[in-house]
């Protein structure tokens, strides 16, 4: 080939050469965004050095990408200069909002005009790592010449481009605290991260705009789009009136019926009345298709009623007789625990000084407090005019909590209770009132055998509250007790509460080949063990296995029959720990090869995972075959532990904290898929327990999952949960810790509405049972049922007066339920319902990182909790 042939084809070659250049890309800030306790305010925007570390710092990175504009990507990576230790791998992220190199922190993106992070109280996790629509991706570190190269997802890079994104955000897979890996920042000459870009010349389609455009109202402030998506395209832009609405609310294209949330809108915008809204979809090089609009009125907020609460004057006093609601209390010398009105004494919702005034549904047990003062031996009795109703009563015995006797467990009446003249004595009453109870209003009194005695009234209400509780307390526990009657007579007092208890019977050291994987060994009410080892003994490629002794012991409570004669008749066990876990029914490390990624840690032998899938398979014919179809199962991993502990799990399964953890459950919840997967079988829950849903990485993304939220989580990231539930049909209680004995009781109340209002369908306090009978003598924030011995040495339960708090607040919230249906109002209105009467304002307080928190509600009026509960008496009465 002559000179002129080689120019010739070199010119046909040089546009093709020069469009496979890769294009380095630099960055025009960067961040480490701190998210510990004390450091949330901390800014290291001018830093040189720059920390990824775990959940403890993510480093947030903005791209200039203006040289690819209009040009669409084959693949890129991201190169970062190695400073201190070493990153084995992390999850790349977009972010969802703007950002200001030199004002953002953990608690705002530093925009002007803008709280948080594009929403009032965001944090900076809410709007990366999967959230908020944002792209996720992960990447294996590959280190070359002292710098990590990480591999980005071609639509990260678009999402730049378009200006869907507004950067990147790096968050280590490990979690381990003893080491401080960083990268060097931008601000360091000549080790500066850059983004190393290769383009694709192929065609982009045009893009083409939604279909079948929806509007849905849903209140003063937000409302919905939906629509049919394009069959291409990477993204939307939504205009509000023209107002752009946030990136953070605006998921990508993806086939199928969308749905937008129209919201974190100016005031301007969200005025009552017709609205335009409309939609354009983005292609990857940044076309725009035609907009797609729809108009309608948005943004109304219908009055709910507001009944105007009057508790009854003050009348004449009964001598030396105090009657109070249930929830509250007082201490032994008479000083009130938490915030009461002065007078509170002798005047509350209750009682007006000289008559009991209660109003109860039919199914409800109304209760209320009796506080004497006297100088000898009395008897307490109580009557109630009409059919019979199971009246319970109980003294009180106070306990030390922070330098006073306070009132908190509870033991049945006695006949005779000694009074003395400087010291309350507490005795507590409880009414069940029927099911089938006719409105209108029974009469009686109770009486103090010197001679005190004070009216009773009971308004009963036209409409039952439902036998089964609609949101669930679940009172958890750690370790069965040693006969079943027993743990009958633990689930008989929590079912006259309106509660149950679900207590773990495995430990966290069930891991290693041959150790002990659970612990079911009560005594039967034959007087013979379970056989334990038997229950354990599964081999590889079992199919099957002894089912015999776990029907016998725990079938009556799971069909019910358990409380045939109880009040609500037979109630299913509404929550239930199955003995699946990693390590049950085969020992996780026998199979495991030492991958963090579950996927691939048990590859060689396969054996581990198909029998787990086929016991889980026969226990769900079981389940079918006995009848238990109402039953909550719950197939819950409570392990803590790491890849170095070998008689622990791999992973952090309770309460997750590292990437591989999160995956780990994904792995797991899909194998729980395939073994309880049958039409119209008994409801089994995949239940996680977790405290950092932030960090979830797009894993457990799409299941319809129960989540047990912890109280700090729910609090600072109640949306990423409540958009959970919304897309995905999860369902989430709220895990946290009882109040204080020294604290008013009425803070489980508002806990349990903060829960409610927020999307939560239950509650879960920790770790409920007393087992060593201390709470009897010593204030235990925990105990809530107290093991004990009879006077001839037999093992009986006690409770806690807290427990009647979780009833109160549990029946308040079924009132609620009918109200909304006899109202015909939305999930906001009920809402709007309730901060009518109930200020809300709650502090989480945690004595460490992995503490789930307590709930606190500050000066809590326990006028405004009885206000609510009148209120929707009064609704219902219409």
């Amino acid at each position: 080939m002559g000179l002129r042939g080689v120019v010739y084809c070199l010119g046909l070659l040089l546009p093709s050469l020069v469009a496979a250049a890769p294009i380095s890309l630099p960055l025009t800030q960067d961040n480490s965004i701190v998210m510990v306790d004390g450091e949330w305010s901390e800014n290291a925007g001018s830093s040189g050095r720059i920390r990824i570390k775990g959940n403890q710092h993510i480093v947030a990175l903005a791209i200039d990408t203006s040289a690819i504009a209009g040009k669409k990507v084959k693949s890129a990576t991201l190169v970062c200069q190695q400073s201190d230790q070493t990153i084995s791998g992390v999850s790349l992220s977009t972010i969802a909002v703007p950002w200001d190199e030199r004002l953002s922190n953990g608690l705002t993106a530093g925009i002007n005009g803008v709280a948080g992070w594009g929403y009032p109280g965001a944090r900076f996790p809410a709007v990366c790592g999967g959230n908020a629509f944002t792209l996720v991706q992960r990447s294996e570190s590959v280190i070359r010449d002292g710098a990590y190269h990480w591999e980005v997802p071609a639509d990260m890079v678009h999402a730049l481009a378009t200006g869907v994104a507004y950067g990147l955000a790096i968050h280590e897979h490990d979690a381990d605290y003893g080491r401080n890996p960083t990268i060097y920042s931008r601000e360091q000459s000549g080790k500066k991260p850059f983004l190393l870009v290769e383009l694709d010349d192929s065609a982009e389609p045009a893009p083409a705009p939604p279909t079948d455009l929806k509007l849905v109202e849903v209140d003063a402030t937000q409302a919905r789009l939906t629509f049919q998506a394009p069959a291409s395209g990477l993204a939307y832009e939504v205009l509000i009136d023209g107002v752009p609405l946030g990136r953070h609310n605006i998921p990508l294209v993806r086939s199928g019926r969308t749905t937008i949330p129209l919201r974190d809108l100016p005031l301007a915008i969200t005025k009552p009345g017709p609205h335009k809204v409309q939609v354009t979809t983005l292609s990857r090089t940044g076309q725009s298709s035609a907009s797609a609009t729809v108009s309608g009125t948005l943004f109304r907020s219908p009055e709910v009623p507001h009944p105007v609460v009057a508790f009854p004057a003050m009348s004449k006093l009964v001598p030396s007789l105090t009657v109070i609601p249930i929830t509250d209390k007082y201490d032994q010398t008479g000083k009130p625990v938490g915030d009461l009105p002065a007078d509170y004494r002798t005047h509350n919702p209750i009682f007006d000084g000289a008559k009991v005034r209660l109003v109860a549904a039919p199914g409800e047990v109304c209760g209320l407090q009796l506080i004497l003062r006297g100088t000898k031996e009395v008897a307490v009795t109580t009557t109630l005019d009409g059919p019979a109703v199971r009246t319970d009563l109980y003294q009180a015995v106070y306990v030390p909590s922070e330098g006073r006797m306070i009132p908190d467990p509870l033991l049945p009446l006695p006949a005779q209770i000694p009074l003395r003249s400087d010291q309350d004595q507490a005795v507590f009453v409880d009414f069940f009132i029927p099911f089938d109870a006719s409105a209108g209003v029974r009469r009686g009194s109770i009486q103090v055998s010197d001679g005190r005695q004070v009216p009773v009234e009971v308004t009963i209400l036209p409409v039952a509250i439902p036998k089964k509780a609609t949101f669930l307390c679940e009172m958890n526990g750690y370790g069965l007790p040693d006969r079943v009657d027993e743990y009958y007579a633990l689930q008989q007092i929590a079912y006259d509460h309106r509660v149950h208890a679900n207590i773990l019977h495995y430990s966290h050291h069930t891991a290693a080949p041959g150790a002990r994987k659970s612990n079911l060994d009560m005594r039967l009410p034959s007087g013979r063990r379970m056989d334990n080892k038997r229950y354990d003994n599964i081999v590889p490629g079992s199919k099957t296995a002894f089912w015999d002794d776990f029907a016998e012991a725990f079938g009556p409570y799971l069909d019910g029959s358990l409380f045939q004669n109880g009040h609500r008749g037979p109630i299913p066990a509404p929550g239930f720990y199955l003995t699946f876990h990693e390590s049950w029914p085969l020992n996780c490390r026998a199979y495991f090869n030492g991958d963090p990624d579950a996927y691939r840690a048990f590859a060689e032998q396969p054996v581990y995972a198909e029998t787990y899938v086929n016991v889980l398979k026969d226990f769900t014919q079981l389940a079918q075959s006995r009848g238990w179809t109402e039953t909550g199962f719950q197939v819950y991993f409570n392990n803590k532990g790491s890849l170095n502990e070998k008689t622990k799990a791999p992973w952090i399964l309770d309460e997750p904290s590292g990437f591989w953890d999160y995956r780990a459950l994904q792995f797991y919840g899909e194998l729980t898929d395939q073994g309880r997967a049958r039409a119209g079988g008994p409801r089994i829950d995949y239940r996680i327990d977790i405290s950092r849903p932030e960090y979830c990485r797009s894993e457990l993304v799409g299941r319809p999952d129960l989540w047990i939220v912890s109280s700090w989580a729910f609090q600072h990231y109640r949306r990423l949960v409540t958009d959970r539930i919304e897309r995905d049909g999860l369902r989430a209680w709220v895990y946290g810790t009882s109040n204080h004995v020294h604290e008013t009781n009425r803070n489980i109340e508002a806990w349990a509405l903060d829960a409610f209002s927020g999307g939560a369908t239950g509650l879960v306090p920790w770790q409920t049972v007393n087992k060593d009978g201390s709470a009897l003598k010593q204030a235990d924030q925990l105990g809530l049922f107290i093991f004990d011995q009879d006077a001839q040495g037999q093992s009986v339960i006690r409770h806690s007066i807290r427990l009647k708090a979780f009833r109160e607040a549990q029946q308040l919230i079924e009132r609620l339920h009918l109200v909304q249906t006899h109202e015909g109002w939305s999930a906001h209105q009920l809402r709007q319902f309730i901060a009518q009467y109930v200020p809300l304002n709650a502090e989480v307080h945690k004595t460490s990182e992995e503490d789930a928190g307590t709930t606190g509600y500050g000066r809590l009026n326990p006028l405004a909790v009885e206000s609510l509960r009148q209120a929707t008496g009064e609704l219902l009465s219409r």
